[in-house]
């Protein structure tokens, strides 16, 4: 994968671009060890890599039961964040669907932050930062083989969620469910609702090309909610009515585009809004009562179409 690149050198003590991508690999480092120290007396935990879209190195990390004699259901875990990354906060729920059954793949897609300037600005949001994604379950299939690859669900937040949804309506076939938590649905609404700052990361992108005001049918064209006729499988949305990033709006026209194309009706598509829960765009994975509930919710979802075989003890 491509190593830090300082953009500049430091200049009179003070902090550059190059010391921030510096900083970003020393974190990374960091979060890899506290989750290995959090959760390999448990499971299995691996740091690995595979090709992902037009063969681009992608980092990921694959936590697993210890038996490896039974083929275990999989959830392919998609951090949030438009320049983040797999932070050790996931912790507790990563012990929870492993505690389950499941074998998680969390890919590090292009953009994501603690690899250097080059893969950062590898970003390509909406494109091929999804066939990073949806490449985890191949690495499964090859590198995983007590992974169950014809019971693979998707569970993303926020951006992931917004690639968990996109990963779906192209790619039915490969998965059974998914559940997106506060997930970005509607690009020209959010290029509508945020900062200039904001909407200059997209419109510098090559697969954008400018901004919204030029190039709008990109921008709808990477949008979830102009894909709702091709929801296949079955979904759960969560959304937060205080959401300070992904308005709620954006979920509503999700959500209604998803009822109008009878995704609804048909059973593939549930939406849950939660009111003023603590911690808005955060809440789900918060251990308050309301994210619990969100959580309790999900995993029992997942747990519908994905009957993983329960773990009494990783120990």
């Amino acid at each position: 994968m491509p190593s830090p690149t300082p953009a500049f050198s430091s200049v009179g003590g003070k902090a550059t671009v190059g010391d921030e991508f510096e900083r970003q690999v020393l974190d990374k480092a960091r979060t890899d060890r506290s989750l290995f120290v959090q959760l390999s007396p448990e499971m299995i935990v691996r740091k690995t890599h595979y090709a992902g879209a037009e063969g681009l190195v992608v980092p990921a990390y694959v936590f697993s039961p210890r038996d490896t004699t039974v083929q275990h259901a999989a959830i392919i875990l998609v951090h949030g964040g438009v320049h983040g990354d797999l932070d050790d906060g996931y912790a507790w729920q990563i012990r929870l669907l492993v505690e389950e059954g499941y074998v998680v793949i969390a890919p590090e897609y292009r953009g994501s932050t603690g690899y250097g300037r080059a893969y950062f600005d590898a970003i390509d949001y909406g494109g091929k930062e999804v066939e990073d994604v949806i490449d985890a379950r191949d690495y499964l299939a090859a590198s995983v083989p007590w992974a169950d690859t014809g019971r693979v669900g998707m569970l993303g937040w926020s951006h992931g969620g917004f690639i968990a949804l996109h990963s779906i309506f192209r790619r039915p076939d490969l998965f059974k469910v998914a559940v997106a938590h506060s997930p970005v649905a509607d690009l020209v609404s959010r290029m509508a609702s945020h900062s200039a700052e904001y909407r200059k990361i997209f419109a510098d992108q090559a697969g954008f090309g400018g901004p919204v005001e030029s190039r709008r049918e990109r921008y709808i064209a990477r949008s979830p909610v102009s894909h709702t006729r091709e929801l296949k499988l079955p979904l759960l949305v969560l959304a937060a009515d205080n959401d300070e990033d992904v308005f709620i709006e954006e979920n509503r026209h999700l959500r209604d585009s998803m009822v109008a194309a009878g995704k609804e009706r048909a059973g593939l598509y549930t939406y849950r809004e939660w009111h003023d829960p603590p911690g808005g765009h955060s809440f789900a994975r918060l251990q308050t009562a309301q994210g619990i509930e969100s959580w309790i919710e999900s995993t029992a979802f997942l747990r519908r179409y994905l009957a993983p075989r329960t773990t009494t003890s990783l120990r």
